[in-house]
Order: structure tokens, then sequence, then C-alpha cells
């Protein structure tokens, strides 16, 4: 069975990023969360704070796409609290029909059950690298 701060991330990546449900997840997420995607090469880096802005960020985001697949390849607690997840996506961009494969790597923070910090990395090493997590 998964840490429970394991599954509270992998809950909340399926019910923004494949059901769509934003206040589903927000449940799981402290109001006052910080998305840290400011390294992402992807549209919308930057960093959100607070629902209003994460939620504004995951629709402008899933907008962009006529086609989006992402899964969590691998989802694991690093530290107590501390998850690090690696995605794969697969994607189409709206209008440019462009297709887009992608892998990255996330490291979530997880308080008294909720998100409350997230970064986008763009790889398994550069995450475990910034929190000084080595393989």
């Amino acid at each position: 069975m998964e840490p429970a701060t394991v599954e509270i991330v992998r809950r909340v990546w399926e019910l923004v990023l494949q059901r769509r449900d934003f206040d589903a997840a927000a449940e799981l997420v402290d109001e006052d969360a910080e998305f840290d995607w400011s390294d992402s090469r992807a549209p919308y880096g930057g960093v959100y704070r607070g629902h209003a802005e994460l939620r504004a960020m995951w629709q402008h985001w899933l907008e962009a796409w006529d086609q989006w697949e992402t899964e969590i390849v691998e989802a694991t607690e690093v530290d107590a609290g501390t998850v690090l997840t690696v995605t794969r996506v697969r994607a189409r961009g709206k209008g440019s029909g462009v297709p887009v494969e992608a892998r990255g790597a996330s490291v979530w923070t997880v308080r008294d059950g909720k998100i409350v910090r997230a970064k986008l990395f763009q790889s398994k090493p550069e995450a475990l690298a910034a929190f000084g997590l080595g393989e």
C-alpha cells in the first residue's frame, strides 16, 4: 500500500489532469498552496499561489491542447511529507496539431493531508539534486 502522501498527490493529479475536476482537487490542496512551474519549458511557467491562481493556470494549460494524456510513471515518498513524481505527457497542440511527448518530475510537499507546495523540474535527476536527495 502506498503512503498516504503519495495517494494524495496521485489523486490530485488524476482529478485535475484527467478528470478536470478542479473543485474536488481543491479539497486536497491547501488554500495557500504554492505551485512553482517557473522552470517549465512549456507555456504558463511561473509561480501560482492559492486556489484561484491554480485553477486559472490548470484551465489555461488544458485549453491549449486538442489531445492530452498524462500519467505518473513513478511516485515515491522520499522524505516524510515529500513526494517525488516522474511523469509522462503525450499531447497535441490546439490549432497547430503539433504532437508533444515529454517527461518531467515534480516534488510535492504534503502537510496535514493537503498539498502545500509543488515544484516542477524537467527531469528526475534535476529534482533529486535540487532537494539534495541524490539517486
